[in-house]
C-alpha cells in the first residue's frame, strides 16, 4: 500500500527535539517521514550531502518547513557576496515551491513577532524617503532595496541570525498560494494544527470523489436532455410523401449544434487568452480562488501588433513542441513586458497549440476580426490602460464565428 511522504525542512540543532517528535507524529499516522538526521535519504556517492537532500524532495507528497531561531548552514553553492545566501533550508524550501508540493509553514511566534515589527519599521522608513523624495518609477525597485540595506545597519536585530531570517522569511510572506502560515512555541502547536489539517485533507478527499460521481450523472443528465430534445425536434419535422415516405428536416438541428459550437470555442478562446495574460488558483486554506496578472504591455497591444503575434504563434509551437509550458518570455520575444511576475511564467504548451490552429484555419479577413478581439483583451494587462484587471466576462466579444 503507498504511503504519503513527508519531508520535514528546518535547522537541525536548535529545533532537534521538535524534529524527533515531529518524526514520530508522522509514524505513529502510519505516513514515511523524510528526514536527513535519520538516513531516510539516499547520498548519492556523486553528489554533496545537501544535494542528495534536495533530490529527496520532489518524491515527497507534503513538505513541513519549520523556522526557528536560527538561519542554519550556508548553501554550499552560495557564492554572492551582494546578497544573503541561502541556507540549505531555503534551498529546500525554493525547491518545494518549484515542484508545487503541499506544503506546511511554520514559524516560531517570537521570531514571527520580531519580524513584523521590523517590516513595520522599515516600511515606515522607506515610505518617508519616497514621501520627500521624487524618484523615477524605473529606479523604485533598485532604491527601495538600498533603503533596506541602510536601514539594517541601524536597526537593533534582537538577534544577529536575524540579519538572516527575516529575507527568508520575505520569501515566506511573498507567497501568492499555499501561504498558510502557523506560528509555535513547541510541538504542541505544530501537532495540533497538523491533525487539523491531515483530517480536512482527508474529508476533502472523500467528499470531492463523492462530489465528482454527482457532477458525472448531472452531465450525463444533461446530454440526455439535450438528445431527447434533438430527437423531439427532428420528429416535428417530419412530413410524409405521396409515396409513403418520411422526410425528416435536419437544418434546424445543423443550426442549434452550429450556433452551441460557436460559443464553445469563443469561451475557450478567452479562456486561453486570459491564462495566458493571468495565472488564477485556488487558495485552499482560505477556501477562494485567487488571480493575477503574469505581465503588462509596456506599449499598447494594438491589432497589428496582435496579428504579427498570433501569425508567429505557428513558428512558436514548433520551436518548443517538445515542451510540457512555453516561457512568457518566449512567447513573446522582443515585446517589452512590466510587472512581470517571476513565480508565474510557463504557459501550458496545449493552450499555445490550440490558440495557433484556431487562429490559422480562419480566412484572411476573420483573422483580422479575430486579432481586434484578442487585442481588446491584452489591453486589459496594459499598463496604460484603465481596464480593470479583474474583468473577466467576455459578453461582448467579436470573435469572427
Amino acid at each position: 500500500m503507498a504511503t504519503p511522504r513527508i519531508f520535514v525542512s528546518s535547522t537541525c540543532y536548535d529545533l532537534q527535539e521538535i524534529r524527533f517528535q515531529l518524526r514520530s507524529f508522522i509514524q505513529e499516522y502510519g505516513y514515511e517521514a523524510v528526514l536527513s538526521e535519520f538516513d531516510d535519504i539516499f547520498y548519492d556517492y556523486d553528489k554533496h550531502v545537501q544535494d542528495s537532500c534536495l533530490d529527496e524532495i520532489p518524491k515527497c507528497q507534503l513538505f513541513i518547513l519549520i523556522i526557528g531561531n536560527n538561519y542554519g548552514s550556508f548553501y554550499h553553492k552560495e557564492s554572492s557576496r551582494n546578497k544573503v545566501p541561502d541556507s540549505v533550508t531555503l534551498q529546500e524550501f525554493r525547491k518545494a515551491l518549484n515542484h508545487k508540493i503541499n506544503k506546511h509553514l511554520f514559524i516560531n511566534k517570537f521570531v514571527d513577532y520580531d519580524y513584523n515589527n521590523y517590516k513595520r519599521a522599515l516600511n515606515s522608513y522607506i515610505s518617508e524617503f519616497f514621501r520627500n523624495n521624487d524618484i523615477e518609477e524605473s529606479e523604485v525597485e533598485n532604491q527601495s532595496l538600498q533603503l533596506r540595506l541602510e536601514f539594517n545597519k541601524k536597526y537593533y536585530f534582537p538577534s544577529e541570525s536575524y540579519k538572516y531570517i527575516f529575507p527568508f522569511l520575505d520569501v515566506v510572506y511573498e507567497l501568492n498560494e499555499g501561504n498558510a502560515r502557523n506560528t509555535f512555541e513547541s510541538f504542541a502547536d505544530i501537532k495540533s494544527s497538523l491533525k487539523k489539517q491531515w483530517a480536512g485533507l482527508i474529508y476533502e478527499a472523500l467528499t470531492s470523489k463523492r462530489n465528482a460521481t454527482v457532477a458525472q450523472v448531472n452531465n450525463l443528465e444533461i446530454k440526455l436532455d439535450h438528445i431527447e430534445k434533438s430527437l423531439s425536434k427532428l420528429i416535428s419535422s417530419r412530413t410524409s410523401t405521396e409515396d409513403g415516405s418520411i422526410i425528416f428536416n435536419v437544418d434546424e438541428l445543423i443550426k442549434e449544434s452550429t450556433i452551441e459550437n460557436i460559443t464553445k470555442i469563443q469561451e475557450r478562446i478567452y479562456e486561453i487568452v486570459d491564462n495566458i495574460c493571468n495565472a488564477s488558483g485556488y487558495n485552499q486554506y482560505a477556501d477562494e480562488p485567487w488571480k493575477t496578472i503574469r505581465f503588462n504591455f509596456s506599449k499598447k497591444p494594438d491589432v497589428s501588433f496582435t496579428k504579427n503575434w498570433l501569425d508567429s504563434l505557428n513558428k512558436i509551437v514548433k520551436n518548443f513542441k517538445w515542451s510540457k509550458y512555453i516561457n512568457i518570455e518566449n512567447l513573446f520575444e522582443g515585446t517589452k513586458l512590466t510587472e512581470f511576475n517571476k513565480y508565474e511564467v510557463d504557459i501550458p504548451y496545449v493552450d499555445v497549440l490550440e490558440l495557433s490552429r484556431i487562429y490559422s484555419s480562419l480566412n484572411p479577413e476573420d483573422k483580422e476580426s479575430f486579432a481586434h478581439s484578442i487585442s481588446n483583451q491584452f489591453l486589459q494587462n496594459y499598463e496604460g490602460s484603465t481596464v480593470s484587471h479583474n474583468v473577466q466576462n467576455n459578453e461582448d466579444d467579436d470573435l469572427p464565428f
